[in-house]
């Protein structure tokens, strides 16, 4: 056994074949996210000297409904293949990005809006593709175990990728910054083809969640009040980041010059909230926790509210670009553990079919409606606003936010008592929830109960 493969294996508690497959899986996602970082500040730095920053929401606008279409396309499709869709998609993804650097050639505007919003598609489906076949190969004791540290190489390569894109933007250009990326990508490939081969994975088994139909997905809300809650925080998580990146895109178009100035000066953001991110993984996010849900529903949205006051007196751009470091920073760590905490006490039918709308399609109709209104703001013919005056909506939000917030506290630990009185809510699911003191609390109350199964199932 190599010493990377030991040391890993001694750290997680695994076996030696399974420390290997830790290690394999660590630079999957490394690879992947440094891959999708470094063509990432080009698909809006190519946006907004084609057509302006203030035009960006119009693309925001129509990418909404395009990634629905694309990813109910892309399900289907892989379904029907039997073996390797994973590393057959990411050969069709190598295959577009040397499509789109020739295409790039040519000048024309178009083009710019097309990878604008394949950069969307790319970061949706290389996520979910690495997470898809980590579900596969790991069960649920060897998840706490393992996923910390294969998710900790996303993080890395986010910094590692936008860290590149910051130094040869300028260096060679940003088109070229797609041939760098398909490069990384195709060693992806192989890595991903070496770990399916070695598990005799079958393709039908690596295919993500079912697309469930609109009136299916809207019974489920109507029936629950508590995901009713849920989708609310999230469309307002997602409303509130496409507000900052607005005003992150709008200050950089007018401070900035070229494409590639404005590629370097993206990627340089996009690296250092990248460690910020993993700082607050690392440090913070266990200890946040610490202090209870309702406090951890609230630290984002706090601070949203707080970098936007900051922005409204002065016009600097590292104004913006704090905004936007201190959102990702906190948004893939804290908040969105905390939100899946939120998940836990729904029955587990309804959570595991729910879930993925929720997750994916609210956000996105969410982003959506947020640039119909950015339209609004920021155009001649609506009010107008400067990056600066967006701060405006921002703090409108916070305030909604806040408030729907702690709304969603108390629900969830109404929701947890009725799953521990009706027993619908599994045992196996509670673990992440005991990091909330009211969750142990009522857990604990349960043992006076005198129905003897219900202090058996608080007991589990």
């Amino acid at each position: 056994m190599s010493g990377p493969v030991r040391v890993v294996s001694r750290i997680l508690n695994l076996k030696e074949h399974e420390g290997l497959t830790a290690l394999q899986m660590f630079a999957y996602s490394f690879l992947a996210m440094t891959a999708y970082n470094i063509v990432r500040p080009a698909t809006r730095s190519q946006v907004i000297t084609s057509l302006g920053a203030d035009n960006l929401p119009y693309v925001q606008l129509g990418a909404g409904v395009l990634i629905g279409v694309l990813m109910h396309v892309y399900t289907r499709v892989i379904a029907r293949m039997r073996r390797g869709p994973i590393s057959g998609s990411q050969l069709a993804e190598v295959g577009l990005l040397l499509l789109f650097w020739v295409l790039f050639q040519t000048g024309a505007a178009w083009v710019s809006v097309a990878f604008y919003m394949l950069g969307l598609v790319l970061g949706v489906l290389l996520i979910s593709q690495f997470w898809t076949l980590a579900n596969e190969l790991y069960d649920a004791r060897q998840a706490k175990r393992v996923f910390g540290f294969i998710g900790g190489g996303s993080v890395l390569g986010g910094a590692t990728g936008a860290g590149i894109a910051a130094f040869a933007a300028r260096a060679v250009g940003t088109n070229n910054l797609l041939l760098l990326s398909a490069g990384i990508l195709i060693v992806c490939v192989g890595l991903v083809a070496s770990i399916v081969r070695h598990h005799d994975l079958k393709g039908h088994d690596l295919v993500p969640e079912e697309v469930v139909g609109s009136g299916e997905a809207f019974r489920w809300l109507r029936s629950s009040k508590h995901l009713q809650i849920i989708a609310v925080v999230i469309g307002l998580a997602a409303m509130g980041s496409t507000i900052i990146d607005q005003q992150l895109n709008m200050a950089a178009a007018a401070i900035k010059g070229s494409t590639d100035e404005i590629t370097a000066f993206l990627a340089q953001v996009t690296f250092y909230l990248s460690l910020a991110g993993f700082v607050v993984q690392v440090a913070l996010t266990s200890r946040i926790q610490a202090f209870g849900l309702g406090f951890a529903l609230l630290i984002l949205p706090v601070g949203l509210g707080a970098t936007a006051t900051v922005m409204l007196f002065t016009s600097a751009i590292w104004a913006p670009a704090m905004a936007r470091g201190l959102d990702s920073a906190l948004r893939y760590t804290v908040d969105k553990t905390t939100r899946e905490i939120l998940f836990l006490p729904l029955p587990t039918d309804l959570k595991y079919r729910a879930k993925p709308f929720v997750d994916v399609t609210v956000d996105r109709f969410a982003r959506s409606l947020a640039a119909l209104i950015l339209l609004i703001l920021i155009k001649p013919w609506g009010l107008n606003l400067s990056w600066q005056q967006l701060s405006y909506a921002s703090l409108s939000i916070t305030a909604l936010w806040i408030v729907v917030a702690m709304r969603a506290r108390l629900e969830y630990l109404a929701t947890f008592r009725r799953g521990l009185e009706t027993k619908s809510m599994g045992a196996s699911t509670v673990g992440l929830g005991l990091e909330d003191a009211a969750t142990l609390e009522t857990l604990v109350e349960e043992l006076s109960e005198h129905d003897e199964a219900r202090v058996l199932h608080a007991i589990d």
